[in-house]
């Protein structure tokens, strides 16, 4: 495998450094997986937990106050099992 030297300022590559020890890799892992990203076109395999969650975060926004849970669990109960076998 060929090495290259490249210059990055410092602070980038403190910020390469804590994501690589985050994900427990190495910074030439982590510096190689993000070029195949790029080279591929493809989303990086770990998104960050924000970005991640954004879907559930927009059907949380469309779904607040549409409905009450309680109301569903005791229906289902009630139904399932008729409110006179419950004990």
């Amino acid at each position: 495998m060929a090495k290259v030297m490249i210059s990055l300022p410092n602070e980038f590559l403190r910020k390469v450094d804590r994501a690589a020890k985050a994900q427990r890799r190495s910074r030439s892992e982590l510096i190689r997986e993000a070029l195949r990203t790029m080279f591929a076109g493809q989303q990086p395999r770990h998104r960050s937990w924000k970005e991640a969650l954004a879907p559930l975060k927009e059907l949380e926004q469309q779904w607040v106050g549409q409905w009450d849970s309680t109301d569903i669990i005791r229906y289902f109960r009630d139904t399932r099992y008729g409110r006179e076998d419950r004990r």
